[in-house]
């Protein structure tokens, strides 16, 4: 029988993952459901041993943000216009111009045809649709109002898209510096230099220190890059490899998060990514505890989820979220404080949102100030190793100059 690898939760709210053997996706299921645990993806174990080039998950990955955002907005659109689900889904199939897309809404529309509710069509397709997302849609088939959390849910996905544009696009400029810094070191290293070295030699003059340095890395550049390509793949390998092992994944987070400025970085990120997706989830009508697992799910820092899991087993147990935090997690103190108001004046959907929201505020500003200081010191490095060339060069051009008048 086929094996199938799983993520899921057990009773007590602890996170789970290995693989299983089962006749079908939905066989392994059942049968994690029999051991106790609720899984939240379940996928072949098959499609983790093929190469990464073969994987539809590697060239899915790249732009399924985009995908699932344009999808779940134009399907908001659809059905808030109160068109069947099954034309919109048709509609959906006709409009999109990715054929990813395109193939996925038909087999979500094949589902649906044959009995299947949207929420069970899309667990299906797990690696595509994650499992808040899920859990949104279940909440909106329960209540109702299926139209609402779409809207909901195109927001969360927009506001994500946009956070990862800006820093993304934040770092454009000093990319485009170091290529150039990088060209014109490739410039006066392998061309300008070389040329000059027969003059020296053809008058038996010493070329000076820092002309022969230059001509040690133009000889030796191809065992340079071997050396430097052979530390990189040795660190990312032996990285990797301690790394899939859960105890050292989770002290290297842990460490993460307590790094000087990219520490609280993360924190913040991490924070305003559970907080978004925690407060959407319950304005979807997603009871509390099952909103917080899915939440969970966004953190994709290993030792902040372990913290959180913790807190979600003691709010199962009975404590109140934002004791359970404050005792279990390191989440900002503001965060905190927030979701304790919200959650004593019945309006903790709202106050996770606005905890988001000025989470990323901070983390704009972080950017902004971060790429303020980046930029101008960056530009004075590039500077300063180019012109330290350049004076190098024109030394050389200088000493060539006295041999001519010799």
């Amino acid at each position: 029988m086929p094996m199938f690898r799983y993520r899921a939760y057990g009773a007590r709210g602890e996170f789970s993952e290995g693989s299983i053997e089962a006749a079908s996706q939905e066989a392994a299921t059942i049968a994690l459901g029999l051991q106790g645990l609720t899984p939240f993806q379940v996928k072949p174990a098959a499609e983790n041993a093929r190469p990464w080039w073969q994987r539809d998950v590697f060239s899915l990955r790249g732009s399924i943000q985009k995908d699932l955002t344009g999808f779940t907005r134009e399907f908001a659109t659809l059905h808030t216009a109160e068109i069947p689900l099954d034309d919109a889904l048709r509609i959906v199939i006709e409009q999109t111009t990715s054929a990813r897309t395109r193939a996925v809404v038909e087999g979500l529309l094949a589902d649906v045809l044959n009995g299947s509710t949207l929420s069970d069509a899309m667990q299906k397709r797990s690696d595509i649709f994650p499992a808040d997302y899920v859990s949104v849609v279940t909440a909106g088939e329960i209540g109702g109002h299926v139209g609402d959390v779409f809207e909901e849910l195109a927001d969360l996905l927009e506001r994500r898209m946009e956070i990862r544009s800006r820093v993304q696009s934040a770092f454009v400029y000093p990319v485009i510096l170091i290529v150039l810094a990088l060209s014109s070191f490739a410039i006066i290293i392998g061309v300008l230099v070389p040329g000059m070295a027969p003059i020296f030699a053809e008058s038996n003059r010493q070329m000076p220190s820092g002309l022969r340095l230059i001509l040690s890395i133009h000889a030796l550049w191809p065992q340079i890059l071997v050396g430097i390509g052979l530390l990189v793949a040795i660190v990312a390998s032996t990285s990797a490899i301690a790394l899939r092992k859960r105890h050292a994944r989770l002290a290297f987070d842990a460490i993460k998060l307590r790094t000087p400025l990219i520490g609280a970085f993360l924190l913040q990120q991490e924070t305003a990514r559970f907080a978004r997706t925690f407060g959407t989830l319950l304005k979807s009508g997603v009871p509390l505890l099952q909103a917080a697992i899915s939440a969970r799910t966004v953190v994709n820092n290993l030792y902040m989820g372990t913290r959180l899991e913790e807190a979600i087993a003691s709010v199962r147990e009975g404590t109140s979220l934002h004791r359970a935090l404050r005792a279990e997690t390191t989440l900002p103190q503001v965060a905190l404080r927030m979701i304790s108001i919200g959650e004593e004046a019945g309006k903790l959907d709202r106050m996770l949102i606005r905890v988001a929201v000025m989470l990323e505020q901070q983390m704009q500003r972080s950017i902004d100030r971060f790429m303020t200081i980046l930029t101008p010191l960056l530009t004075l490095i590039i500077a300063v190793l180019v012109g330290g060339l350049i004076m190098t060069v024109m030394n050389a051009i200088l000493s060539m100059n006295d041999l001519v008048f010799r």
